[in-house]
């Protein structure tokens, strides 16, 4: 009897410490995915090979969803500038989503000024998010980006001439869910000899954009998910991003277009990411 009664004691501190185990484990991962993972951001490089810069090539930054609000701070954007600023680029493109709840957000003034403080050596662009036309937050959105250096595109498109006489074709489309993108108004100048960048919030529309001589497509609005589950990826994305998720996308039926899916930097309703870490993202076109 003593035996089977020490057999069950040792049983039963078994128990307690895988139950221990598991507990302290998912307070661990508690912790990463809600105050450590969300306050990372990292540098993604994508070289992208072209033969239309020849004389030097082109340094682009990408950032997207920065969702300003409860989860994401004036001093988080603080850092942020400061990292794109350490990219030294050429272009800036943001993808949509500055603020979480649009006309609700009341630090405009200052949001502005701090987009001014990042340095492109050919200009500034953006398009609308989502989210920054919620809450009845268009105009919001337009005074601070513009208050910012940006250029708002809502299609249509801008020409950048180099130094060196090189064309860069920047065209931009207004958001699928609560705009009204015009992919063809966007592109109706799009000439093939150029160097065209296409930029939307929803990253889904590239099986359209593929129609037309576009080199680089930059968009946002997925998070990567926010949330991915190892081997089985993001158990949810929003409409317009459940095609193409993350990372870098080619396609046969237009080998010169590359689609990039930027992660993001901030949270929208839930705080929460895991294998999705904030990013800033370098192009390296050309041989720069």
């Amino acid at each position: 009897m003593s035996r089977l009664i020490k057999g069950v004691c040792r049983l039963i501190i078994r128990l307690i410490q895988l139950v221990l185990t598991l507990f302290l484990m998912g307070v661990g991962l508690y912790i990463y995915v809600r105050y450590i993972e969300p306050r990372l951001l990292v540098v993604e490089k994508e070289s992208l090979d072209t033969h239309y810069f020849e004389a030097e090539g082109l340094r682009i930054v990408q950032f997207s969803d920065v969702h300003l609000g409860e989860y994401y701070s004036i001093q988080d954007l603080v850092k942020l500038v400061d990292q794109i600023n350490k990219c030294s680029p050429d272009l800036v493109l943001f993808t949509g989503d500055l603020l979480d709840e649009g006309g609700k957000y009341r630090e405009g003034e200052q949001v502005g000024r701090l987009l001014k403080e990042i340095k492109a050596t050919y200009g500034k662009f953006a398009v609308y998010g989502n989210h920054d036309h919620g809450a009845n937050g268009s105009k919001l959105y337009k005074q601070i980006i513009e208050e910012g250096g940006f250029t708002l595109l809502k299609n249509n498109d801008v020409l950048i001439t180099l130094p060196s006489e090189e064309r860069i074709r920047i065209m931009g489309i207004d958001d699928h869910s609560l705009g009204n993108p015009d992919i063809k108004s966007a592109v109706r100048q799009i000439k093939k000899e150029e160097y065209n960048i296409f930029m939307s919030h929803a990253p889904d529309c590239a099986d359209e954009v593929k129609a037309y001589p576009v080199d680089l497509q930059v968009a946002g609005h997925s998070h990567g998910g926010q949330v991915a589950l190892p081997f089985l990826g993001p158990p949810f994305t929003p409409p317009y991003a459940r095609k193409y998720i993350k990372g870098l996308y080619t396609f046969e039926a237009n080998p010169r277009m590359t689609l990039y899916v930027n992660r993001g930097i901030g949270g929208s309703q839930l705080p929460y990411r895991l294998m999705n870490i904030p990013e800033v993202t370098l192009f390296l076109v050309g041989s720069k």
